[in-house]
Formats: structure tokens, C-alpha cells, sequence
């Protein structure tokens, strides 16, 4: 069970309390996926959305400390972009109409196999490819895929951090960006001090004609108005 390779940058959360099913389908997901975080019930899921910023959801629906649709409308209230698939061992009615009205990809009977995932793999990553670039602001986009900004069909290639930077505060457009999420989302694997903050935001800003666009949020952190 393989995903084309084009997608293999995309993150991938799933969310499952029973441990063996987790550790089973999990092995499966990181055969398809780079990246593939877990999670044990809702209030986690809640903790690792926020902090790693997936591109696609998969979500058992009862779970202990918080279900998979409160979980999903916290999830809805900041990010519309996600794509989600609930999974569960039975059907409701009145969950299914919550998920059409929570902007779900699909709704899967357990247990999952390669008939009911694929199609719903496919789907949501049909629909993150369209977007493989992101606006910044008036002629200017972030190509997602091959780490790039183009400004007026001028191309410039992204450092890590530039690009790690730029992707989360695009994606997150319109609201505060707090220093705690920089700070695991680009130095995940060392400690972040203000002043590179600071110094990488300023060279983004210079370097690529973002001054009004990322905007510092005293105390806070950093927000791109586009």
C-alpha cells in the first residue's frame, strides 16, 4: 500500500485509543506517508494538531477524555484547511450529519483495510494538492512542494527555516502565530532564542518584500496578512 511520491511530504495525524489497532494501522500509514504522528484520544489529538500542523486527519470517533467530533469542531473553529476522515465501528445518523457539516472527507467503518482507506486517502490528498501553493499577499506565492517563493515570477529558494516559517504563518493566516508554536514547529530540534527569531524574521522580511505582510504581535508572536 504505497501513495504516490509527490504527496509524501504531507503530515499525517491519527488519532486512536485502543493501542493495538493504533500500532497496527500506524505501521501501514508510515509506509504511505514521511511523516505520521500519533495520538491516544481526543484532548491529545488537540495538542499534537496545534503543535504539528498535519495536512490530513484520520480520527476515531469514541474516545476517552474528548470524542472525535468535539475534537474535530475545536479543531474547525481555527483551521478549515485540514483534511479529516472519522473513523468508528458503527454508524449514527446524527454523526454523519455532523460530519458533512464539519467538512469531512469521509466517514470509514471500522476496521480499516485497504478498500475503505485508500479511496479516502486519495480524496483528501486530491484535495491538499490544490494546495501546493500558497498565497502571500498580492503576486506573490509559496511553492509548497519544492520549497520556493515566487514574486512576480521571480523564483527565490527557501532555507529550511525560511520555508518552515513562511508555510506556518500562511497556513495560519489572519491569527496570531505564538512563539511556543514557532518555536516547535522550525526549532524542533534545538532551543530558539528571541534573537534568531528575530534575525530570521527580519532577513524574511528584507529579503523578500514582506515588511507590511508579517506583522509582530508584541509578546505574542507573529501574524501574515495577506
Amino acid at each position: 500500500m504505497t501513495i504516490n511520491k509527490e504527496f509524501s511530504h504531507l503530515k499525517l495525524l491519527y488519532i486512536e485509543d485502543d493501542e493495538g489497532i493504533r500500532s497496527v494501522n500506524s505501521r501501514i500509514l508510515n509506509r504511505m506517508f514521511q511523516t505520521v504522528y500519533e495520538a491516544t484520544n481526543g484532548v491529545d489529538g488537540l495538542e499534537k494538531h496545534e503543535k504539528f500542523h498535519p495536512d490530513i486527519i484520520i480520527t476515531d470517533l469514541k474516545m476517552p477524555l474528548l470524542d472525535g467530533i468535539s475534537m474535530v469542531k475545536k479543531i474547525r473553529e481555527k483551521d478549515k484547511k485540514t483534511r479529516i476522515i472519522i473513523t468508528t465501528a458503527f454508524t449514527e445518523e446524527q454523526n454523519l450529519i455532523d460530519a458533512i457539516e464539519l467538512d469531512i472527507v469521509r466517514y470509514i467503518v471500522k476496521p480499516l483495510n485497504q478498500r475503505n482507506l485508500i479511496p479516502a486517502l486519495e480524496k483528501a490528498i486530491e484535495q491538499c494538492g490544490n494546495t501546493k501553493r500558497l498565497s502571500l499577499g498580492k503576486n506573490i506565492t509559496l511553492d509548497v512542494e519544492n520549497s520556493i517563493l515566487i514574486n512576480k515570477d521571480k523564483e527565490f529558494h527557501l532555507t529550511k527555516k525560511e520555508f518552515l516559517f513562511l508555510e506556518l504563518l500562511t497556513k495560519n493566516a489572519h491569527r496570531v502565530v505564538k512563539y511556543e508554536e514557532i518555536e516547535s514547529h522550525i526549532w524542533y530540534d534545538e532551543p530558539m532564542s528571541i534573537y534568531s527569531l528575530r534575525t530570521l524574521v527580519g532577513n524574511i522580511r528584507k529579503k523578500f518584500n514582506l515588511e507590511e505582510a508579517i506583522q509582530n504581535i508584541s509578546g505574542m508572536g507573529y501574524k501574515m496578512e495577506n
